[in-house]
């Protein structure tokens, strides 16, 4: 029996590798992937159930600004932690602006789908963006709306939670991978857009030298959670189908690509990959252990930047506009 391409659709696909959990362990077993020799993206087959979906998240996936550490070490990994969120973070808000000059829009009403704890659009709200947030966690929107105020709601892509409300702007960072109906965000997003709206999406590029250097143990596949790869090729042909124009405008991210080298080189030092595992130490050994991934990162950086440099780095940004002629 042959399998079909949940993108091109073409039946011309092959068996990659079987892939674990290697970040937080919640998903027993291994998990079947193939690789489409039409469009190149990579997909888990049978894909997910939404609800066994869901279990495969930890509380502790979502960062809260709030500290609930005692001791004063604690604190002040926690506070320099903050800090670093805080600089990576701008590179997405300089896109955004990027995004908005091109686009020559008046308005700056922004949708974050996928909003987790609220830090980018703290961020943008300094650049003159409106802020709104949804995610499917509850504890994700109560965090949003407990630290910073803004107007957040919890709902699942297709869910009509914004009824009445239209964005100038709304962003997808790295939810694409996770939605077994991509065409179903796509749309939902359309929908959600007023006419000339912006479109940012960002998602891992399974066609990137650090993906076919580390295979099955890439952090950026991130099985099962990720249940499509994408190729430039599939994602453009993706947006195509569903009647946007678009640019793959960059192929780094300062916050995910050096990332996603050190968490694949040591994922028991990824930070989230430990306290999702339950697995925080003592404070001063937490910090060394943090400290040890940082030191990680920035070795990495530069091995993120050369492969972005030369057309293969780890992350796809997209610009993207519904095509009038296709509404």
């Amino acid at each position: 029996m042959s399998i079909a391409c949940p993108i091109c659709r073409t039946p011309d696909c092959i068996a990659c590798f079987q892939g674990i959990d290697r970040l937080f362990g919640l998903a027993r077993g291994k998990f079947s992937l193939f690789r489409c020799l039409s469009c190149a993206c990579v997909f888990l087959d049978p894909l997910p159930e939404e609800s066994a979906l869901a279990d495969y998240y930890p509380a502790e996936y979502w960062w809260s600004e709030e500290s609930t550490s005692r001791g004063v070490i604690a604190r002040l990994f926690h506070s320099l932690e903050k800090s670093y969120r805080e600089f990576v973070i701008k590179d997405h808000v300089r896109f955004l602006d990027f995004c908005a000059r091109k686009n020559g829009a008046k308005g700056k009403r922004l949708l974050d789908v996928g909003c987790g704890s609220g830090s980018f659009l703290h961020s943008a709200q300094f650049h003159g963006f409106i802020p709104h947030g949804m995610d499917v966690s509850a504890r994700a929107v109560e965090i949003v709306k407990k630290q910073y105020g803004y107007p957040a709601r919890q709902g699942r892509i297709g869910e009509d939670i914004w009824e009445g409300n239209r964005f100038d702007f709304i962003t997808m960072f790295h939810v694409l991978e996770h939605l077994p109906d991509p065409r179903l965000g796509l749309k939902y997003a359309g929908d959600l857009l007023n006419p000339g709206g912006t479109l940012v999406i960002q998602v891992p590029n399974i066609t990137s030298a650090q993906a076919r250097f580390f295979g099955s143990r890439w952090h950026g596949i991130d099985v099962p959670r990720h249940v499509i790869n994408y190729s430039p090729k599939a994602l453009g042909s993706l947006l195509q189908e569903m009647g946007y124009e678009f640019q793959i405008l960059s192929r780094f991210s300062l916050r995910d690509n050096p990332a996603s080298i050190a968490s694949s080189l040591a994922p028991w030092l990824d930070p989230i990959g430990r306290k999702g595992r339950l697995t925080v130490s003592a404070p001063v050994c937490n910090g060394l252990l943090e400290t040890a991934y940082f030191g990680l990162f920035l070795l990495s950086l530069p091995v993120a930047y050369f492969e972005s440099m030369a057309g293969l780095g780890g992350t796809l940004w997209t610009y993207a506009r519904l095509n009038p002629r296709s509404s």
